[in-house]
């Protein structure tokens, strides 16, 4: 589920990735279809974490934050779709997941446990990291081909606007436009207040489901769309979730589109482009 993060003061952010490409980095897929990769972060580690493409900012918990020597700078209201919290900020000095390295990381941090229940999770990557960088999740072979010139455009391709920290696509449907969040960490396709604006492409089911994030829990309508299009594609009988909500975030878009419903997904952040295969 994505988070959102407004800094309570104020904080310069310059990092730019450094990438040494032509690589792969293997991932291990989450039970919710998370993508999982290992992560150093000021030199210790590995610490297995999500590479989510839907998070606006990177996180870690607080083991890898004592670990790792990490600061506090400040203190973040991050909102979610089940909610709002505050937590700290740290700065981390250099993390480094497969060829990417990344300085003056500034993410906030979460109690252990807060991914999954064994605690296996210690974190995650997100667009504050990944926005600029060109890679392929390849789930079929469960790797990350990262890329240092602009990929080929094979499958469906997407034009990415950059908003509010996070990525989002338009796509048009029979009767309005849906703008969803390209998400690797979604578990399922999820739409915000579908009530009125699709309800002739809902069928619910009567069953609810709990959607959770770092650290919220929230009960939400199983439903199932009678058809997604994607581009000059149409899928049909989609399973998704809706929230209704009486305070809409422009940040979050129209939902979520779960990435691992797809065999490859590729960004291009320069181009500002996504390809799904």
């Amino acid at each position: 589920m994505r988070e959102c993060l407004f800094i309570s003061v104020a904080l310069v952010l310059l990092t730019t990735p450094r990438l040494w490409a032509g690589s792969t980095t293997t991932f291990q897929l989450g039970p919710q279809g998370g993508v999982m990769v290992p992560v150093m972060v000021n030199g210790t580690g590995p610490f297995i974490m999500l590479l989510d493409t839907g998070g606006t900012h990177s996180v870690i918990s607080e083991e890898v934050a004592a670990i790792a020597g990490a600061r506090a700078v400040a203190k973040s209201i991050v909102i979610s779709p089940v909610g709002e919290t505050v937590r700290a900020i740290v700065s981390i000095d250099r993390l480094v997941v497969g060829p990417i390295s990344s300085d003056n990381v500034l993410p906030s941090v979460v109690p252990a446990r807060s991914f999954d229940a064994e605690g296996k999770i210690h974190g995650l990557i997100g667009q504050d990291v990944l926005a600029w960088l060109r890679y392929t999740l390849d789930f079929k072979r469960r790797v990350v081909e990262w890329h240092d010139q602009a990929p080929p455009r094979r499958g469906i391709a997407l034009n990415l606007a950059y908003e509010h920290g996070r990525f989002l696509v338009s796509l048009p449907q029979n009767h309005n436009i849906l703008r969803l969040v390209p998400d690797s960490g979604a578990g399922g396709l999820v739409l915000f207040n579908a009530a009125g604006r699709a309800s002739q492409n809902i069928v619910d089911t009567g069953e609810t489901v709990e959607l959770a994030t770092a650290h919220a829990s929230h009960r939400a309508r199983h439903v199932r769309l009678r058809e997604l299009r994607l581009g000059d594609r149409t899928m049909r009988d989609v399973p998704a979730v809706t929230i209704e909500r009486a305070d809409p975030r422009p940040a979050e878009g129209d939902g979520l589109l779960p990435l691992h419903l797809f065999e490859r997904v590729t960004f291009d952040g320069p181009a500002r482009l996504l390809i799904l295969g």
